[in-house]
């Protein structure tokens, strides 16, 4: 009887130290990743930007930024083309494409996901106007002989001027306007000690080239050479002439 009785003993003892126990009681659980795909295409209207390790789409419906997945350059070389003319470093152009979300997660990390957005096809991509509803410009102002154009861009911190007779891009860091009565002026400087002076006026404006009327005039000095034309507040409607 006691014989049996070591012999059962023994037998838990060797149970209890059993590798597979052991590796039960010290395993931690792993982080893995997985990867969600929703192949249901899509049309996704927003901002694409590509550029030196930059490649990204923002949806004008979600105000969600995706990196985008373009094996192909359905995106990518359209861009380079519209952008032949006077483009600027990681200048965004309004695109329509067709495509779908992959989504990357760390398990146990929810916070820590990436959403690529993979294009499959592009409706169309081209410039942004005072008509791109999503773009955030806070004034865009237009002028013929010769033919310029000027950008403020709050939420990408600049004032782009584009001189078409000079082919030239002049960029500079934002500044916020100041009010003075019915005007509003912007001034500013960048590394290159450039300078310009934007002067806009509440006023009806015709452009001489358009049957619109927009309710600034504009005036723009970059480094002494004046320009004139009109000027549109974001949130303005254009009106025709009739």
């Amino acid at each position: 009887m006691k014989y049996y009785s070591v012999l059962i003993l023994a037998a838990i003892l060797l149970s209890c130290n059993s590798p597979q126990k052991q590796r039960s009681d010290s395993a931690k659980p792993k982080q893995t990743t997985s990867e969600l795909i929703d192949k249901t295409a899509g049309t996704f209207k927003g901002l694409y930007t590509y550029g030196d390790e930059v490649n990204t789409f923002w949806d004008c419906e979600t105000g969600k930024k995706f990196r985008v997945i373009d094996s192909l350059g359905l995106l990518k070389i359209p861009y380079q083309k519209v952008l032949r003319s006077f483009p600027y470093p990681y200048e965004s152009l309004y695109a329509e494409v067709k495509g779908y979300l992959s989504v990357k997660s760390n398990m146990g990390y929810v916070a820590e996901q990436e959403v690529a957005l993979v294009v499959t096809e592009v409706i169309r991509i081209e410039v942004k106007t005072f008509r791109t509803d999503c773009y955030k410009y806070e004034f865009i102002a237009v002028g013929n002989e010769p033919f310029w154009s000027v950008d403020i861009i709050p939420n990408e911190k600049l004032i782009v001027l584009k001189d078409v007779a000079e082919d030239k891009v002049y960029l500079f860091p934002y500044q916020t306007g100041v009010v003075s009565g019915t005007s509003i002026r912007y001034q500013t400087r960048n590394d290159l000690k450039e300078t310009l002076t934007l002067h806009f006026k509440k006023e009806s404006c015709c452009d001489g080239m358009s049957d619109n009327v927009y309710f600034y005039s504009a005036e723009v000095n970059i480094n002494g050479k004046v320009l004139k034309g009109c000027a549109i507040k974001k949130g303005d409607i254009i009106r025709q002439n009739q």
